[in-house]
């Protein structure tokens, strides 16, 4: 569903070059649901981004469904940490769901079909004549979630959506996630910085490389398919997998080379 190759981003300065990502390759199958985390300033926005079709990549490509990603593409949306920002307060949460439908030239009463179903989805189908200003924080993401899946996307990306909420919120968020992710089997690449988060929702971790960016690794998360906050992250797996994934993390600050694999 989604193939990088070689992505590189250089941005330019006066009298300097900054080298964001270097040669970054890596791909995401069809209904996974993949998750980025590398060390603090590694460009893991940068490289949503040039996914997206927000960024033109300096060099490399990105591919979605088969197609060359120039510009955003029908098909994807994006959750963004600053919700707030991405929310328009003078419009009633009905509206601020319904926004992007219109673009797709719906009939009104199946814009009120998506916008009423994704509100249940996220558990505000009593809030859509509120305006966003008068939720919390938490509840306001859940609008952006809304919005992005009540355009019924092929892949959604997620940039470090649950940054900004408390510890519980952000628990009953990452539950939500991936509730809607087995229910609507959509393609998620979900960037975070927290590696419980990563370990906890992800059935893949690709672990990126302190800037320049290059992949350091990708493991796969081999939890059961049925989590829960409790359990799943009592389990001595997810103690193994988040202690590898923090490790690999440390060495990508020490600037550790990246593994090469032989034989």
């Amino acid at each position: 569903m989604l193939e990088v190759r070689g992505l590189r981003k250089v941005y330019e300065g006066r009298q300097r070059q900054v080298e964001a990502i270097r040669n970054l390759t890596f791909t995401v199958d069809k209904g996974e649901l993949v998750c980025l985390v590398g060390p603090s300033g590694c460009g893991k926005t940068t490289l949503l981004k040039c996914v997206a079709g927000l960024l033109a990549p300096t060099a490399g490509a990105v591919w979605f469904a088969g197609r060359p990603v120039t510009r955003p593409p029908e098909g994807m949306a994006v959750v963004f940490q600053e919700y707030g920002r991405s929310l328009f307060p003078w419009l009633t949460v009905r509206a601020n769901v319904e926004l992007p439908l219109k673009r797709r030239k719906l009939r009104r009463a199946e814009r009120a079909r998506l916008v009423e179903e994704s509100l249940a989805a996220v558990g505000l189908a009593d809030v859509h004549h509120a305006y966003p200003w008068q939720l919390s924080g938490g509840m306001q993401q859940r609008v952006a979630i809304a919005r992005a899946i009540a355009y019924q996307p092929q892949v959604l990306l997620m940039d470090e959506p649950f940054a900004a909420v408390d510890a519980q919120t952000r628990a009953e968020l990452e539950d939500l996630i991936r509730e809607l992710w087995r229910k609507l089997g959509v393609t998620v690449l979900f960037v975070t910085h927290d590696i419980d988060e990563a370990v906890y929702l992800g059935q893949r971790v690709i672990i990126l490389t302190a800037s320049p960016t290059v992949v350091r690794e990708q493991l796969t998360i081999d939890l059961p398919v049925q989590r829960d906050q409790l359990h799943t992250r009592a389990l001595p797996r997810f103690t193994e997998l988040r202690g590898h994934v923090y490790e690999q993390i440390q060495m990508a600050k020490q600037g550790a080379r990246v593994p090469v694999a032989t034989g």
